[in-house]
Parts: structure tokens; sequence; C-alpha cells
């Protein structure tokens, strides 16, 4: 019945539009004393077609609101299944926040307890990098997209890297000629520190027994950071590819100690603060990223 009153109230002109069409005839016919039989003929056939034309409209009526009503189911389902999404990414974050702060306790325990033993400190330091690359990638590729643009001094976020990572430059023998520009930039520090990171991290692992230099210049209306290593550099053919996910390339496969996650992450940040990666590298020579930060 409200599928009726629907169709009716749809077509409601098309009806009223017949009856006036046929009181109108009837009122012309009647004041030129035209038979009233020929008329009622006229009109029975005009009904019949109008009837038919409502069957057809109603059958038509009948489909386009079953499409409507699946429409609606299935905008229904997505919405359904884009909150237990939603729901999904919030559960496997809040894991992985509780599993990375608890697994760092037992980490900074293990680091006390081998004070002495470098090579120990070494690979404690590498399962917190990877650890907190797994977070931060959850982070960015989850729900934390929400960025917190401020006025960031550039050699301050360095000077943390480098005090971070102290410990794999004198194990590495690697020599740091940390340049200081007192050049500021806009951005959001903890995810350009976390980019900045990733490329540091690739170049310290390439880079053992030679140098590293931090630099930063302005370049038109961008502060350009350079972090350039003297290590054994990339392949012509892996340029192109060393920011696609999952990608160690020959350098990596060659050293056994690349995940592909680091530059990936890094690119990814990249894109989402809207930042510019550029490479040089030469095999045997070394590598320079550029990171180019628009103001």
């Amino acid at each position: 019945m409200d599928k009726l009153k629907s169709f009716i109230k749809k077509n409601l002109n098309s009806i009223i539009f017949f009856i006036l069409m046929h009181a109108v005839f009837f009122i012309v016919l009647f004041l030129n004393n035209v038979n009233i039989k020929i008329f009622l003929q006229a009109f029975q056939i005009c009904f019949l077609v109008f009837v038919i034309y409502l069957i057809i409209k109603y059958f038509d009526f009948q489909k386009n609101l079953t499409k409507d009503e699946r429409i609606r189911d299935l905008e229904t389902q997505i919405e359904t299944f884009r909150n237990q999404y939603i729901t999904w990414q919030k559960d496997i974050q809040e894991y992985f926040s509780m599993w990375v702060h608890q697994i760092k306790t037992p980490i900074t325990c293990l680091e006390i307890l081998t004070e002495d033993n470098t090579e120990m400190k070494m690979q404690l330091k590498s399962i917190d990098n990877y650890t907190n690359m797994a977070i931060n990638y959850l982070k960015l590729n989850l729900h934390e997209k929400d960025m917190d643009i401020s006025v960031v001094d550039v050699d301050n976020l360095l000077n943390i890297l480098v005090k971070k990572y102290s410990l794999l430059f004198i194990n590495s023998h690697i020599s740091l000629d940390f340049r200081k520009n007192g050049l500021k930039c806009i951005t959001d520090s903890k995810w350009l520190s976390v980019l900045l990171e990733q490329i540091l991290s690739n170049a310290i692992k390439y880079s053992e027994n030679s140098q590293i230099i931090l630099d930063s210049f302005k370049k038109d209306n961008a502060v350009v950071i350079l972090i350039e290593d003297h290590g054994i550099g990339i392949p012509e053919e892996d340029i192109n590819r060393i920011f696609d996910k999952g990608y160690s390339g020959f350098n990596g496969r060659l050293k056994q100690k690349s995940s592909g996650l680091g530059l990936y992450l890094a690119k990814s940040i990249a894109d989402k603060l809207e930042i510019t990666l550029k490479v040089d590298s030469v095999v045997g020579q070394g590598s320079k990223f550029y990171i180019i930060v628009n103001n």
C-alpha cells in the first residue's frame, strides 16, 4: 500500500492532467451539442491507454524502487564495514602502541646489563630502531593523519639524531661533518625527525669506515637538508626503486641488513608533509639525499 501511495504521489501531475484534459473536452463537446456517446467512447479508449501507460510506469517504478532499496542496503553495509574497519584500525594501533612501550622496558634493561658489551648494545639499538619503525609505520598508515605544523629548528632536530646514533657512528668508524646553519622550516617536527632518522640510519648502514655530512641550506623558498655519505653508493638501476615498499636493492641483498621499509617510510612521510626527496649517488663514492621542505 505504501508503494502504491508513493507511485500515485509521484505521478499525481499526470493523473490530474488527464482528468482536466477530458473535463475540457467534455465541456467543449457539450457546448457544441455533440453526442455524449461519442465522448464516452473516446474517453473509454483514452482511459484504457492511460491505464496501460500507468501500468508500464508502475513496473518501472517498482524496478527503480528495488534498485534504490538495494543501493540503500549497500550503503548501509558499506557504512557498517567502514565503522568495523575504523574500530579494527584503532585496536591494531592500540595493541602495537602497548607492545612497543612494553618491549622498550626489557630493551632498556638489557642495555644496562650489557654496558661493557659493545656488540650487544649495537644489536639492541637495531632492535629498538626496528621497533620504532614498526610503530611509526602503523601510526602513519592507520589514523594519526593530523599534522602538528610549527616552526622547526633544523640544527636542533639533526643534533638529537646525532646523539641518538653516536654509538653507531663510533662503532662503524664513521666521521661526522655536522654543519650547523641556524635554519628553520615550517612542518611537522615529529614526522620530519622520523623521516631524517630513516635516511640517516640508512646512510650509517652502508658507510662503514667513511664519512657522513649533515648540511642545510636555502634554495628559492625552500629549506634543503642534505644527508651525504661516502659509502658504497647505490647502483643506477636501483635509484628509481629505493623508495618502493620492501625493495632492498643490490646493496640490501649484499649486506643482508635491509628490510626495505626504512626508505619507504621516509617517502610516505615526505608525501604526507609535501616534502620532496631527491637522490644522487655514484657506486663506490657514496650518496646524497636532499630533503626539500617548502616554506
